[in-house]
């Protein structure tokens, strides 16, 4: 409760230096033409002192003091010539617009120039001529131009404007009317802040997180708090590992905008507990385009030699085609199917010339690891729009977009663990300690159509499809003293996974009237599928020992996993929206339904090399390279009895498993307006939802003992039946300050992989990931209060509390391990996080004119949690009271930027507070801290320039991670892993035409 009070105070004063420096203010536009045509580079002085320039519309916008102000305008142009002077007193009034509208037109009177090769020039003006008087060395000249006269000027008058597809004022519009807590993004912002993927433009989100550069964390809570959607329909994640969709395989240039909605409602799905993310597809063009980029990056490394294996020649498309995978007779040969006994690769299953075949076939690529210089990396892609009059009433819009990027980085890693004394204390000095060596080769193309119709601006329609690949070449060599008989190992892991989504939708909305009230139909319909397939991540192991390196057999060696999950999501959600009036007016009533199934299908097949006693070798005697060494033992046509390496199964039943997720979710709400400022909504989710597991497993309690090793299928459910009601309130204290008030009830499901009792390779640790189907659901209660100032249409301040009350919250976590670790996953009893956050947007001219194009934006949050363990996890974490995992206390984005017509320049930092990345654990006497991660400063810089000849022309330049600081992860005074990501330059051309 102290926190909560602490953060009250800071708010409240917050809001009273926000009050007390208010001043009564209005805006001023200034729009320019010749004979209809707008003129860029105008001259408009305000008050003979504030000097601004009209941009490409012939437009400007300022604000200004409520009052009288005196506006002068000098028109150019297209090769910069003076057109005329226009001099005008106007009237600035509270929250409204004043509009000068000033129109030059041919005039018969030449342009006069006055030829001063070496002197100066000056001018006396009035409203009706300019004096031009030039001086030189061989005496003056001297001429009188006649000004053509502005022709209107007209106040209080409201011009709609074109509403801009992701703009910054489209955003700020979207944020100022929700009737939510959210930040909205646009494309504009991404495209200027130079980000390539969705996870990297919302990693400028308040209180959002982004780890290993794809997954998202929103006011401290992982992804599996998160839901994301494409166009309000749910997706499949390509991800296994994930519950949301990976961020990073969306290019930004198909995003028209994201919306992040942080409080519930009920038109949104009930399922998230830190943020629910829209990523809205571009539909909405101006005029007809096709765009091209060409784009390159390096990196610290790019151009040495570092680790890689050998790959497909067809690795740069994102597709294995047919060069990893386990061989198929091995995998056809321990299929595992139900009702029959899953075949081993012994005797007992197959005869002797068969096992020895299956042995000769395993290794079927190059396996040893070498040297090959970084590639930079390069990209490209191409879009356009064409929009169709069919007729006056109908309208057809096209959009189409492919994107191709290939990047390669190293990353030199050193990592440490710790003993414990016999009091159960971590000693002081790592007791195992080495490096890893890791390069990755990343490739992601895909692409969008969007195809639009449009009937008189009363039904529209969209159908969307969008396909993305994304896929990893990794090759990792993890060298020093690992485990807990402080061997010297070298674990070299060869892997390639792809990723790919593939969805179409059909949406639209339908205007019409009913009982005389204005009302608003809308729909989607979707059928998507989202593949995860790594078709043999091989690891193989040597041992250093006494000066002597050789393949060690003592553990499970020569390690080849395939897995393959394969998900099918089909969707669809009908909204109907009628206005009604009970209050005032513009109150509405909002009803509909969504309704998903999801289907996975999840498979796993682990196998490894097994030394036999056939032959009088040792390991010390397979001193050879990998290659040689399959080439002496394995590959050769020996007869099984002779075989000194045997392909073996290392995988079980449980590694399998099929999914289902059926959910039907009906809401209703209710906007009103009791009072003029205030607009609430009210409303309420209804959610009946199950999650069938079926656990591939061996039938153990079977009565008849000679089927206990046969497969069946074991169902595990979970299910939510539930109403989740959310209410928001907001109030308008006045046109520029609002205070919106939200509260609601949500939930999270474990995803299924977490659910099952499969046990998986880690991502990047030499360690193992092992499901818990003991987990449960668990509940959350929100509570969200906010506050905003807009100073304009662009400049803004939002500030906010926010409280949680998570109910069986899920975490990741550790199981006591005597050799590597194994992660898994619990529920805690309960959990709280409550924070404060700011954010906002401010042009510098109120520090100095001359300051007019640069402003400052960002964003701070701080985040305060705490878990409450059940008496049983007291019993197995060290920690028995901490913060949740993976949540930082604060977050921290500021942007730096400058701004005219053809030019745009970004400082971005970004500053994350350290993070429990590994809940400590009690493995006997010794009590294992909680693993902490310091992320670092990040500083990266955007160049953008803009060329205009026959066609438009920008270049792009972007320097990331400038100060290059390192990752370092602690676990009490010891440090366990440090590494830098290294710097990277990137240059990206884009022509218009």
């Amino acid at each position: 409760m102290k926190q909560i009070f602490k953060l009250s105070v800071l708010l409240l004063i917050a809001l009273s230096a926000a009050w007390s420096s208010e001043q009564k203010t209005g805006t001023l536009t200034v729009l320019v033409f010749k004979n209809e045509t707008p003129l860029n580079g105008s001259i408009v002085t305000v008050d003979g002192k504030k000097v601004f320039k009209s941009d490409i519309d012939g437009a400007l916008k300022t604000t200004l003091p409520v009052g009288q102000h005196t506006v002068e305008i000098v028109g150019r142009g297209v090769n910069k010539e003076n057109l005329g002077y226009f001099k005008k007193s106007v009237t600035i009034k509270e929250s409204r617009d004043t509009q000068v509208i000033s129109t030059f037109t041919n005039s018969k009177t030449p342009v006069v120039s006055v030829d001063t090769p070496v002197g100066t020039l000056t001018q006396a003006k009035t409203a009706q001529a300019v004096n031009v008087t030039g001086k030189a060395k061989d005496g003056a000249a001297s001429r009188t131009i006649a000004l053509t006269p502005a022709s209107m000027e007209l106040e209080e008058f409201v011009v709609l404007a074109p509403k801009v597809e992701g703009s910054l004022a489209e955003v700020i519009a979207e944020e100022k009317n929700i009737n939510a807590v959210a930040n909205i993004l646009g494309y504009e912002e991404m495209s200027k802040k130079g980000d390539s993927t969705a996870a990297a433009a919302l990693s400028r989100v308040t209180g959002v997180t982004l780890i290993d550069g794809k997954s998202i964390y929103v006011r401290g809570l992982g992804d599996r708090y998160s839901n994301v959607e494409l166009n309000g329909l749910p997706l499949p994640s390509p991800n296994p590992l994930e519950r949301t969709v990976p961020l990073d395989i969306f290019p930004s240039s198909v995003i028209g905008s994201m919306k992040i909605q942080k409080s519930a409602s009920a038109d949104i799905p009930s399922s998230f507990g830190g943020g629910y993310i829209d990523i809205r597809t571009k539909e909405r063009f101006d005029e007809d385009f096709i765009k091209i980029s060409l784009s390159g990056k390096i990196n610290n490394y790019t151009g040495t030699e570092q680790v890689d294996y050998f790959g497909s020649a067809t690795d740069w498309t994102g597709y294995d085609h047919s060069f990893r995978p386990i061989p198929q007779e091995i995998l056809d040969a321990t299929a595992v199917t139900v009702g029959e006994r899953t075949p081993t690769l012994t005797t007992r299953d197959y005869s002797k010339e068969q096992l020895a075949a299956f042995t000769q076939a395993y290794p079927n690529r190059i396996y040893e690891v070498y040297d090959s210089t970084l590639k930079p990396g390069f990209g490209g892609s191409v879009e356009g729009a064409k929009s169709f009059d069919i007729d006056e009433d109908n309208h057809l819009t096209v959009y189409g977009n492919y994107t191709y990027t290939q990047d390669s980085r190293y990353v030199p890693e050193e990592f440490f663990g710790y003993d414990f004394d016999i009091n159960g204390v971590q000693e002081k000095e790592p007791s195992q300690y080495g490096t890893i060596d890791q390069t990755t080769m990343t490739v992601t193309h895909g692409g969008m159509l969007n195809i639009g119709y449009n009937y008189m601006d009363v039904l529209r329609v969209k159908y969307t499809k969008l396909y993305t690949n994304s896929a990893a070449k990794t090759t990792r060599v993890t060298d020093g003293i690992i485990g807990s008989n402080y061997e010297h190992l070298t674990y070299y892991a060869l892997n390639w996974e792809e990723r790919e989504l593939n969805v179409d939708q059909f949406s639209g909305d339908f205007d019409y009237e009913v009982f005389n009230s204005e009302s608003v139909l809308d729909f989607g319909f979707q059928t998507s599928t989202a593949s995860f397939y790594q078709p043999n991540n091989y690891q193989y192991i040597y041992l250093t020992e006494d000066g002597l390196t050789f393949n060690d057999n003592t553990k499970s060696n020569h390690l080849a996993n395939k897995v393959v999950s394969d998900d099918t999501l089909n969707a669809m959600y009908l909204k109907n929206k009628h206005k009604i009036e009970v209050f005032n007016e513009d109150e509405s009533i909002e009803y509909g339904i969504n309704i998903s199934s999801k289907e996975r299908i999840s498979k796993q097949q682990k196998y490894y090399l097994n030394k036999t006693n056939n032959l009088p070798v040792t390991d010390r005697d397979l001193v050879q390279d990998i290659d040689s060494i399959y080439s002496n033992y394995v590959l050769p046509p020996y007869p099984y009895d002779y075989q000194l390496l045997q392909v073996a199964t290392l995988f079980k039943a449980g590694d399998s498993f099929d999914g289902y997720v059926d959910e039907t979710s009906p809401f209703l709400s209710w906007l009103s307006r009791p009072w003029d400022d205030v607009e609430v909504v009210l409303g309420a989710r209804y959610v009946d939802l199950t999650q069938d597991i079926d656990q591939y497993k061996l039938d153990r309690t079977n009565p008849d003992f000679a089927k206990r090793n046969d497969v069946i299928l074991d169902r595990s459910s979970l299910a939510i039946d539930d109403y989740f009601p959310s209410l928001s309130v907001k109030y308008k204290y006045s046109e520029k300050q609002q205070f919106d008030f939200a509260t609601s009830k949500t939930y999270i499901m474990p995803d299924m992989r977490e659910f099952t009792e499969g046990e998986y390779f880690h991502p990047f640790d030499v360690a193992t990931i092992v499901g818990n189907p003991n987990l449960v659901n668990t509940l959350i209660y929100n509570l969200d209060l906010k506050y905003s100032y807009f100073f304009t249409d662009e400049d803004n301040v939002k500030t906010g509390l926010f409280y949680k009350y998570m109910d069986k919250p899920i975490e990741d976590v550790m199981i006591p391990s005597s050799s590597l670790p194994i992660y898994s996953f619990a529920n805690t009893e309960s959990a709280t996080l409550y924070g404060f956050e700011i954010d906002g947007r401010k042009n510098l001219e109120m520090v100095h004119t001359n300051l007019a194009d640069y402003y400052v934006s960002g964003n701070f949050s701080y985040n305060f949690s705490e878990v409450t363990l059940t008496p049983e996890q007291k019993e197995i974490f060290t920690s028995q009271t901490r913060a949740l995992q993976g949540l930082s206390p604060y977050v921290v984005n500021l942007t730096l930027g400058y701004e005219v017509q053809d030019r745009n320049v970004l400082l971005n930092l970004n500053k994350m507070a350290e993070r429990i990345r590994k809940v400590g654990v009690i493995d006997g006497p010794d009590k294992e801290e909680d693993q902490y991660e310091t992320p670092p400063l990040l500083l990266d810089l955007m160049w953008i320039e803009k060329f205009h000849y026959e066609y438009d022309f920008d270049l792009k330049m972007q320097l990331g991670n400038i100060l290059d600081q390192e990752v370092v992860w602690t676990q009490g005074d010891g440090v366990t892993r440090r590494f830098k990501m290294g710097r990277s330059l990137g240059v990206k051309i884009e022509a218009t035409f």
